[in-house]
């Protein structure tokens, strides 16, 4: 039944254009004059039934009004922060400059200069999509080009497969990997900047029947961790993870798939609890949020100096709190616990598929149970869906199918919200991710229970019956509130089957 309510959905809610800033959106921003782009800062986000819909930072509306009125023009005013403006205007400029979303790749094989500015021109593009990662994936033809926006692959160009080596040569340069060596996966990293913005990538490469492939990991180093409030959290499950990491020691596990947003709820987590009277130290693989005040290891060598060797350096350190970036095996899970329970605060994010699979991840391991029972605070489980464009989202009446999909997770609404698109999401109607949360916390009768060594769905019923909920329905509340689209937050549901 609720498979059918889904197809119901999709069909009244299509995923929006996948394509970057169409005409609709280029035209949008082209009715205003380049004078009055620049001098208001202001950007043209797309038409809505004959009026223009304008960003702007609100201080500036009364002389875009003015100009308005001058030029007979309709328009309505949203206001857009100065930062979201300028990199929107960029990347109009630079799909303008680019010839129908493609690169200028006409003198690129005449020497390595032409492939190093086109590699940039790509890095560039990518971080000015928001891009997180960006796929160089060689075919019999083609090299197609494409980035993760939002959780989503989207082609961003397609080149001639004959520039590959020379593209692979060059990323293999800047990241200080082997060149020569192409049948081996290898992995590197280095720096650049892309307006004022030090952005630091993460390189690895794979040997494909067509030729290498590379994947960058793009992060902005000037990302600042953010507070509890903005992670998304309920107001149950903010009062239990605040609970749970004021606590003076234990074990407290993040767990979610790759790219989840675990460390972003970790240093949520750690800002929240720092304070100059004690001595925060994190390791970490590789150091994401630079935060003053705390101590901050990366791991240069996983295999000679990895997590289980620098945490157990760390406890020489004298640490009240420490952060572990990743358990990923049973010596750095028994050290972690073994420093719970003689007094340290622990955090660590872990792979499971949601809190209770965290729990038994850590049996999986060889952890005696009284060891989990005893150590582990609590578990959060997360995943990322993709927030409505706040400068475009409107409300539209709930369907029939809809409805029947609020009672199944006991909610209603009359209403809800989607994006319509706009220069700013680059027509899906989607800008940035929100995490959905599922919190475990552990209490005395769930701590007896695992000594008792019940099966995964009987803790995970217990669990349940004692007010645990799952991603899907967090996702849900979060439709419900015009965060985002209830068939986005469905994705959940069906990526969980």
């Amino acid at each position: 039944m609720l498979d059918e309510l889904i197809s119901e959905i999709e069909e009244i809610i299509p995923d929006a254009s996948d394509g970057l800033v169409n005409d609709l959106f280029e035209t949008a921003h082209a009715a205003l004059p380049a004078e009055i782009v620049a001098q208001f800062n202001c950007l043209g986000l797309r038409w809505d039934d004959g009026v223009l819909v304008v960003g702007a930072p609100e201080a500036n509306w009364p002389g875009i009004n003015e100009y308005a009125q001058k030029a007979n023009l309709r328009i309505s005013l949203v206001d857009v922060k100065e930062n979201d403006i300028n990199e929107a205007i960029s990347l109009v400029k630079s799909i303008a400059t680019s010839k129908d979303n493609t690169f200028d790749i006409t003198v690129t094989e005449v020497g390595e200069a032409p492939i190093s500015s086109l590699v940039q021109q790509i890095i560039e593009r990518s971080v000015l999509e928001r891009a997180s990662d960006v796929h160089f994936e060689p075919y019999t033809d083609d090299l197609l080009v494409r980035v993760r926006i939002d959780g989503r692959l989207r082609p961003l160009v397609t080149l001639p497969v004959r520039l590959g080596p020379a593209i692979s040569s060059r990323i293999k340069v800047l990241s200080d990997m082997n060149i020569v060596e192409r049948r081996r996966p290898q992995d590197g990293q280095f720096s650049t900047t892309v307006g004022g913005r030090l952005i630091d990538i993460r390189v690895a490469s794979v040997a494909t029947i067509h030729g290498e492939k590379l994947v960058l990991r793009l992060h902005d180093a000037r990302r600042q961790a953010v507070s509890l409030e903005d992670l998304g959290m309920s107001g149950t499950q903010l009062e239990l993870f605040s609970s749970m990491i004021r606590a003076t020691n234990g074990l407290i596990l993040v767990s979610g798939p790759t790219g989840s947003g675990k460390t972003t709820t970790l240093h949520g987590g750690i800002k929240a609890v720092t304070v100059p009277w004690k001595n925060v130290m994190t390791i970490e693989d590789p150091v994401e949020f630079v935060v003053q005040g705390i101590t901050q290891i990366p791991i240069i060598d996983p295999n000679n100096a990895g997590f289980a060797v620098q945490l157990r350096a760390v406890l020489r350190q004298d640490p009240d709190i420490i952060l572990v970036g990743e358990t990923r095996d049973s010596e750095t899970a028994i050290i972690s616990i073994q420093a719970a329970l003689t007094g340290h605060l622990v955090f660590s994010s872990i792979h499971a598929t949601d809190s209770v699979g965290a729990v038994y991840r850590l049996l999986q391991m060889g952890i005696e149970a009284h060891l989990v029972a005893s150590s582990l605070r609590g578990v959060i489980a997360q995943r990322l869906i993709r927030r409505n464009c706040r400068y475009c989202t409107k409300s539209y009446p709930v369907t029939g199918a809809e409805e029947k999909i609020l009672t199944l997770y006991g909610m209603e609404a009359t209403t809800l919200r989607k994006g319509v698109g706009c220069t700013l999401c680059g027509g899906s109607g989607f800008r940035d991710r929100i995490a959905t949360y599922q919190v475990l916390e552990m209490t005395e009768s769930l701590s007896d229970l695992i000594v008792s060594h019940p099966e995964p769905n009987e803790f995970r019923r217990y669990a349940q019956a004692t007010g645990m909920t799952s991603m899907d329905h967090e996702a849900v509340r979060l439709a419900v509130e015009g965060i985002t689209t209830l068939d986005e937050a469905l994705t959940l549901m069906v990526s969980s089957e």
